[in-house]
C-alpha cells in the first residue's frame, strides 16, 4: 500500500458547487512581499494532478495584493510565490483576506529546478476565523508532523506506544464540528494515518466501508485515501481469481467488463468510487506501459462518456485529452505569439517543413547549452526545417537581445506570458522540444534533446528514411 504525504496530494474539483458571485475576490498581504508576483492556478484534477494557471499579478510596494478570480474555476485555488505554494479552499465566500507568513524567496541554485517542491501552507483568513481554511489549518498542523513521524517510525519497524501517543493528539480533533466538509475531511486523514500504523484487515475494511458509504467527489481528503488505498490495485489481477477476466477485459478494451471485475472483487461497492479508482489505475499503467496503450485509450475514451457520473466521465476526458495531447500524429494545441517584429505568427505559418519547437529562456544555462548545439548544424537543413523557440523570459525583448549575442538568428516568439501554453503542452523543464511534421502533426513530443544525437534522427527524417520513430 502506497503511504501518500497529504501535503502532496491536496486538491479538489467542485464540478456540482458554482460559487453565487460573479467573482470571488481574494486579497492579502505578508511581511517581505513587495513587488513579489504571485501566480495562481487551480489542479485540473485528481487523477492527473495537473495545475493549470489562472493569472500573474504582483504585489504592490507595501506587499498587499488584490485578485479577482472568476467562479469558473475549481474550489481550490494555489498560489504560487518563492518557497511556498499557498492552497485556498473556496467555498462561496464573496472575499477572503489573508494573511501570509514571511516570504522566503527561492534560493538562486533552485530558480530553474523543475523538481523544487514547494512548502505548501494553507494562509491564515482573517476576516472569517470561522472559515474552513482556519479549521483544517489548525487540523494539519497537528496532523502533518504526526503523519511523518508515524510514517517514519513504521518504515523502521518501530512500531511502539510512542506511536500511540502521537497518534492519540488527535482526539481533540472530534467529527462533530457541524461542517460536513470539515468532518469527512478529518475523518479521511484519520483513516490514512491509522493505515499507515496499522496494516490489519480489520482496519482496511473501516477505511473501505468509509469510502463506499459514498464518494463524496467535492472533498479532496477522499481522493486522497483512495489514492493510498488502492493504488497500484491493478496488480492485484494480475494473479489469481479474476486473472482471466481483467485480461479480457483489457485485451478487449472492455470499460463494462472492467467495472464488472472490480464490483466483483467486492472491495469497492459504490460504482462511482469504481470508476475514479480505474482512471487512478489506467492513469499509472499508461506512463509505466504496464499495459497496452492503445487499449488504455480506448477504455478511457468509453468512460467519457458512460461512466457512472458527470464528475468521473469529465476525469476521463480530462486523462484522454492529456494523453492525445502528446500522441504522434496528433496537432498540438496552437498559438498566436508576436516575434521581434511584432508580427503574430502562429504554426500554420510554418507549414511545409519540419518545425523544431522549443520553450526555453535566456538566463538558463541548459538552454543556452541545447541551443548552441542546434546553431552547430540547423543552416544544413534550412530548406526542409524551421527552429522557433518560444522564449519565456519576464521581459521578451531583453530575452531576445540575449539570444541573437549567443548567434541564434532563428525565429523567438514572445512567451513572456504565456503561462497557458506552456500548461497545455505540458512543459514542466527548461528547454523542452516538440517535433512537428510538414502538416504541424506531432513527430515527437518531448522530443531528442539536440545534444542526444537529435541531428541523426532529424536526417534520417528528412532524407525518408527515419526507420523506428523512438524521441
Amino acid at each position: 500500500m502506497k503511504i501518500c504525504k497529504p501535503f502532496l496530494c491536496f486538491f479538489l474539483i467542485l464540478a456540482p458547487l458554482r460559487l453565487n458571485a460573479s467573482s470571488v475576490i481574494v486579497r492579502g498581504s505578508g511581511s517581505g512581499y513587495n513587488n513579489v508576483e504571485l501566480r495562481f492556478f487551480t489542479q485540473t484534477d485528481p487523477v492527473t494532478k495537473g495545475l493549470k494557471p489562472v493569472m500573474r499579478i504582483r504585489c504592490n510596494e507595501n506587499g498587499s495584493f488584490s485578485a479577482e478570480i472568476p467562479n469558473d474555476h475549481p474550489g481550490v485555488i494555489y498560489i504560487k510565490t518563492g518557497i511556498f505554494m499557498f492552497r485556498l479552499f473556496l467555498t462561496g465566500e464573496p472575499v477572503y483576506e489573508l494573511q501570509f507568513p514571511n516570504y522566503v524567496p527561492k534560493a538562486k541554485t533552485e530558480e530553474m529546478n523543475p523538481f523544487f517542491h514547494e512548502t505548501e501552507l494553507m494562509p491564515l483568513v482573517t476576516n472569517n476565523k470561522d472559515d474552513i481554511n482556519n479549521l483544517i489549518r489548525d487540523f494539519d498542523s497537528d496532523f502533518d508532523p504526526i503523519f511523518i513521524f508515524v510514517a517514519e517510525r513504521v518504515m523502521r519497524n518501530n512500531r511502539n506506544d510512542d506511536i500511540l501517543k502521537e497518534i492519540s493528539k488527535l482526539d481533540k480533533y472530534p467529527v462533530n464540528q457541524g461542517n460536513a466538509i470539515y468532518n469527512n475531511y478529518v475523518s479521511c486523514r484519520k483513516y490514512m494515518l491509522n493505515l499507515v500504523y496499522n496494516t490489519s484487515l480489520t482496519e482496511k475494511q473501516k477505511a473501505l466501508d468509509f469510502l463506499n458509504s459514498y464518494f463524496d467527489s467535492v472533498n479532496p481528503a477522499f481522493a486522497d485515501l483512495t489514492e493510498q488505498v488502492f493504488s497500484g490495485y491493478f496488480n492485484n489481477f494480475l494473479s489469481g481469481t479474476f486473472k482471466g477476466s481483467f485480461a479480457r477485459a483489457i485485451a478487449t478494451a472492455s470499460y463494462s467488463e472492467l467495472k464488472s471485475v472490480l464490483l466483483r472483487d467486492a472491495q469497492i461497492k459504490n460504482k462511482e468510487l469504481a470508476d475514479f479508482v480505474i482512471l487512478l489505475n489506467l492513469n499509472k499503467f499508461y506512463y509505466d506501459k504496464s499495459l497496452p496503450a492503445d487499449n488504455i485509450r480506448k477504455i478511457l475514451t468509453l468512460m467519457r462518456s458512460q461512466a457512472e457520473t458527470e464528475y468521473t466521465r469529465n476525469l476521463a476526458a480530462i486523462q484522454l485529452d492529456k494523453i492525445n495531447s502528446t500522441l504522434q500524429g496528433n496537432y498540438p494545441p496552437d498559438f498566436s505569439l508576436a516575434d521581434n517584429s511584432g508580427k503574430i505568427m502562429s504554426l500554420k505559418d510554418f507549414r511545409g517543413k519540419y518545425l523544431l519547437l522549443s520553450f526555453a529562456r535566456s538566463d538558463d544555462p541548459a538552454s543556452i547549452t541545447e541551443l548552441s548545439v542546434i546553431n552547430m548544424w540547423q543552416n544544413k537543413y534550412v530548406k526542409d526545417l524551421q527552429v522557433v523557440t518560444i522564449l519565456t523570459d519576464d521581459s521578451f525583448t531583453s530575452g531576445a537581445d540575449r539570444m541573437k549575442k549567443n548567434g541564434f538568428n532563428w525565429i523567438f516568439l514572445n512567451g513572456s506570458d504565456s503561462d497557458n501554453l506552456e500548461y497545455t503542452y505540458g512543459i514542466k523543464i527548461y528547454p523542452a522540444f516538440i517535433l512537428l511534421d510538414r502538416d504541424n502533426k506531432i513527430i515527437f513530443n518531448p522530443c531528442l534533446y539536440p545534444s542526444e544525437d537529435l541531428e541523426l534522427k532529424l536526417s534520417s527524417i528528412i532524407s525518408g528514411s527515419p526507420g523506428q520513430l523512438i524521441p
